[in-house]
């Protein structure tokens, strides 16, 4: 007596079911992984942005906090001390002629001289502090005087008189590509903006 063996399999139609189906899995899931790459590649830019925003600022703030009052052969630098120099080692003081400035691919630049007598043959010393600035302007705020007294052009006679004063502190307004308008408020030389007592 034969025996017959029952044997089951799939069908073509069900291995192409499984097929579809493993198919958009797949593609699915290559979908979400791009995605979430791009999310990550966006972050860590914007990270960036805002970490050299904030590095450009402290280092701003910092040169402005430390400002003194010392003339320069060049009109458009300031100094400012605390450049540290461990017991006077380096051949050059604690004082740094800086500038700020925007140059043609609109990055705000820091100048600065080695020497504060700097000569004219010498080379600025530059460093790119924050990229994508169309604008960069600073603005001295003195506490009792009135902001629009301070657009006013200045003779000769002030402008030589005042040349080595020191602001309560300065308004500074950059724009940017990315980030828009921002205007921060630095206090200089321990100034203070509060109200006096009667």
């Amino acid at each position: 007596m034969s025996t017959r063996r029952s044997q089951r399999g799939f069908t073509l139609v069900e291995v192409l079911v499984a097929m579809v189906v493993f198919a958009i899995i797949g593609l699915a899931s290559a979908a979400v992984i791009n995605t979430m790459m791009r999310t990550n590649e966006q972050s860590a830019d914007a990270r960036e942005n805002l970490s050299e925003l904030q590095r450009a600022m402290f280092l701003l703030e910092q040169d402005l906090r430390q400002a003194v009052s010392r003339r320069t052969p060049e009109g458009d630098y300031y100094v400012r001390a605390g450049w540290f120099n461990p017991g006077n080692l380096l051949p050059r003081s604690e004082l740094q002629p800086v500038r700020y400035q925007i140059d043609r691919d609109k990055n705000l630049v820091r100048q600065h001289y080695t020497y504060v007598d700097m000569s004219s043959s010498q080379e600025p010393t530059e460093r790119i502090v924050l990229r994508g600035v169309t604008s960069f302007e600073v603005e001295p705020i003195i506490k009792g005087q009135e902001r629009d007294s301070m657009s006013a052009p200045m003779t000769a006679e002030d402008q030589e008189s005042d040349s080595m004063a020191i602001p309560d502190g300065v308004e500074v307004t950059l724009e940017t590509e990315r980030w828009g308008t921002i205007v921060r408020v630095f206090v200089l030389n321990g100034g203070d903006f509060s109200e006096p007592e009667s």
